[in-house]
């Protein structure tokens, strides 16, 4: 069915003028124009758009994620449909998890995987449907034991995902995890697999590793990157005061909400975690044929 520019905005939650941008700027979908003149919108459009905006509201920029969905086409369908034809993306995630129904969260997760793309389920479905069970808790509407479910089906995912990524590439592995008092996993479990599927090398720490403790296992792995996460000021701090310890021939690059507090002593990492994954790998190319 085809729809008028207004109808569209509605339909998807983009404005009209966005809409207008993203048609001049990017091409990545042609209206067609009927006998009044009006531009109007088919299916294929709409999906579009909807899995531009799955990846904008997840942190990408704009041309970022225009790039995203032109080089991976049969993603444009499969972000769409985990964006959802309906209103909430994630109501059936979120309904499966106040029914503490394992089966049923497994199903919706391994669907969405199923969809597209690794890199692309990760920015533009998983991590916000996280962050809205998150959201979900903190207005009592789920309780803590159905968030961990959900995360803790997740974190096995994501670790089959890791395994699947391959052996160890060649080189000194970058360490991923996060130190005593941070205890955010799975952004930094899914960003360890983007990174070996990018072919970077990577050890994963896991969560609440002692400052000192990650120093001792970088210079025994010959490691001068690490990543770690900051989502508060205070996760910031103990970013800075890993990089401290660990000195200044190493690098801690940073992602999470909190992560521009880290600078000059980190390095941000940005909002998009496939993103991410890429820059570094090719950042840090020259450094893994050097090893």
């Amino acid at each position: 069915m085809n729809m008028t520019i207004g109808e569209a905005a509605r339909a998807t939650g983009v404005t009209e003028h966005t809409l207008r941008a993203w048609e001049r700027r990017y091409q990545l979908f042609t209206p067609v124009r009927g006998n009044s003149g009006y531009r109007l919108y088919d299916d294929a459009a709409l999906a579009t758009i909807k899995a531009m905006q799955a990846l904008v509201a997840a942190g990408w920029a704009p041309s970022t994620a225009a790039d995203e969905l032109s080089r991976r086409p049969q993603a444009v369908p499969s972000l769409a449909a985990a964006a959802g034809s309906q209103a909430d993306p994630f109501a059936g995630l979120v309904d499966a998890a106040a029914e503490f129904d394992a089966a049923a969260i497994s199903r919706i997760i391994d669907e969405q995987f199923a969809l597209a793309e690794y890199e692309s389920v990760i920015d533009g479905w998983l991590m916000p449907a996280l962050v809205r069970l998150g959201k979900e808790w903190a207005a009592g509407r789920l309780t803590i034991a159905e968030e961990h479910l959900v995360s803790n089906i997740v974190l096995r995912r994501l670790s089959a995902a890791y395994d699947a990524a391959g052996r160890q590439q060649p080189g000194a592995p970058i360490l991923v995890g996060s130190v005593s008092g941070v205890e955010h996993e799975l952004g930094l479990m899914a960003f360890a697999v983007a990174a070996r599927r990018a072919g970077v090398p990577t050890v994963y720490l896991g969560t609440q590793v002692p400052a000192a403790d990650w120093c001792r296992a970088a210079r025994k792995a010959g490691s001068q990157h690490s990543i770690t996460s900051a989502h508060r000021k205070r996760d910031a701090q103990l970013a800075i005061q890993l990089a401290e310890t660990l000195g200044p021939t190493s690098t801690v690059w940073v992602g999470g909400s909190a992560q521009q507090r880290t600078a000059p002593a980190c390095r941000p990492l940005g909002h998009s975690i496939a993103a991410a994954a890429q820059a570094l790998a090719a950042e840090l190319g020259p450094d893994r044929q050097a090893s």
